[in-house]
């Protein structure tokens, strides 16, 4: 009868040591701004009775989401001031209605965060059947 054993003992070198190491990884990551803009359905009346008629109202609602602070704004899409008298905006549609001028007036705003904030624009015309006037929404991120 031939027999043989095999025994694994570690080396000297495999010693049952413990270490560690540390990784520093820096990662720059760019801003992010998104927006979203889908229309608004407005559950109340979309027009205000006024003595000369109705002035209808359109809503418009965004979405913000941005890796840094942000600024939503509203101004004149022209530098012409004295026909802006007409269009004017609101956050909720319903009261406070500004005139759209070629100053911009903060809408929104909103803080560094991973979620995101809803902010609605309502417009509306003021100088009876005349077309609209163009307005810009900004998001600047300082």
């Amino acid at each position: 009868m031939i027999g043989s054993a095999v025994i694994a003992l570690p080396a000297n070198a495999q010693s049952y040591a413990s270490t560690s190491l540390t990784h520093t990884v820096f990662v720059t990551v760019p801003a992010r701004v998104k927006v979203q803009v889908a229309s608004l359905t407005v559950s109340t009346p979309a027009s205000i009775k006024v003595s000369t008629g109705e002035l209808n109202t359109v809503g418009l609602a965004l979405t913000v989401n941005a890796t840094q602070a942000w600024v939503l704004s509203i101004g004149s899409a022209s530098d012409v001031t004295n026909s802006k008298a007409g269009m004017q905006w609101s956050r909720d549609g319903r009261s406070q209605f500004s005139a759209v001028t070629t100053k911009d007036a903060t809408v929104a705003t909103g803080v560094n965060s991973f979620d995101a904030k809803a902010a609605n624009v309502f417009l509306r015309n003021t100088n009876g059947s005349r077309d609209g006037e163009p307005v810009v929404l900004t998001v600047v991120a300082p």
